[in-house]
């Protein structure tokens, strides 16, 4: 008998192909042999309440498909605002990580919340639509490529969310110049694809001046009792079909959601503090 997870979808602040996707969140319902993903879909604002403390043991498992706190104002002069987030959610969302429960980023959530800088690290990175400070240092906004082929590399091949990946595979995805806190989080795949301003075309404020960026796509992390992974593919249908790519979904999902993952954040945590 397969065991259930109950995920909370987060979307919205970020447009996506709403048809496909869906049928692929549907599909990834049943596409593991051991587990059962039960969902929970909730949007941009009302999404928030779902972080209040009498509602989190709705779910085992958040998986984050939002960008919220970015305003897209169709205005050249000044084409993105930002929005705080409001500190009651603040207050239940960190309580919530220091609780301990699952969490997974896709594509788009690095840049949710872009005022918030704990979030940022949170997540283990940044995608900035205006220039602003990640990590202690300075960075123009970020870039943007699309439909980009790619030949992944694993980096950790014993680790669960990718060990039945081989040493690399093909992809065919969006792809990001960003910031990523590589001293802070645990890299497991890598794109060969050369991530320099100069292969960029589209972006945020100043994508042109940024630097080199980096190659990581995936990693996990952890914050509090929370662990956490991070996964940077997903934009468009012709990933959402990639057989590769529900299996990295799922396989991120039953991590976060597993005794090992709890235990890894534990130590994790208490080894960056210097706890012995």
């Amino acid at each position: 008998m397969k065991n259930t997870i109950n995920a909370l979808l987060v979307t919205k602040g970020h447009t996506f192909q709403e048809i496909p996707f869906f049928s692929m969140i549907d599909a990834l319902g049943t596409w593991d042999d051991e587990v059962t993903i039960h969902w929970k879909h909730v949007k941009h604002p009302k999404a928030l309440a779902a972080f209040e403390p009498a509602r989190t043991d709705d779910y085992d498992v958040v998986v984050f498909y939002d960008m919220p706190g970015v305003v897209f104002t169709n205005n050249p002069s000044q084409p993105f605002q930002y929005a705080e987030p409001p500190a009651e959610f603040k207050k239940n969302f960190m309580d919530l990580v220091g609780k301990g429960k699952g969490m997974v980023f896709i594509h788009h959530a690095i840049g949710g919340w872009p005022t918030w800088k704990e979030y940022a690290e949170l997540i283990g990175g940044k995608f900035q639509f205006m220039p602003g400070e990640v990590g202690g240092k300075n960075y123009p906004g970020s870039g943007y490529r699309f439909y980009e082929p790619q030949t992944i590399s694993v980096l950790d091949t014993s680790h669960p969310i990718v060990k039945d990946f081989g040493t690399t595979f093909k992809m065919r995805d969006e792809v990001y110049l960003y910031p990523v806190l590589e001293d802070d989080v645990v890299p497991l795949l890598k794109s060969d694809f050369n991530f320099v301003s100069e292969n960029f075309a589209n972006g945020g404020l100043g994508f042109k001046e940024h630097p080199k960026g980096s190659d990581l796509i995936a990693w996990v992390r952890a914050s509090g009792k929370s662990p956490i992974a991070y996964l940077q593919p997903g934009h468009g249908p012709q990933i959402y079909g990639d057989k590769n790519y529900r299996n990295l979904i799922v396989n991120a999902i039953k991590w976060a959601n597993s005794e090992e993952a709890y235990a890894w954040a534990k130590e994790w945590v208490s080894a960056r503090a210097g706890v012995q």
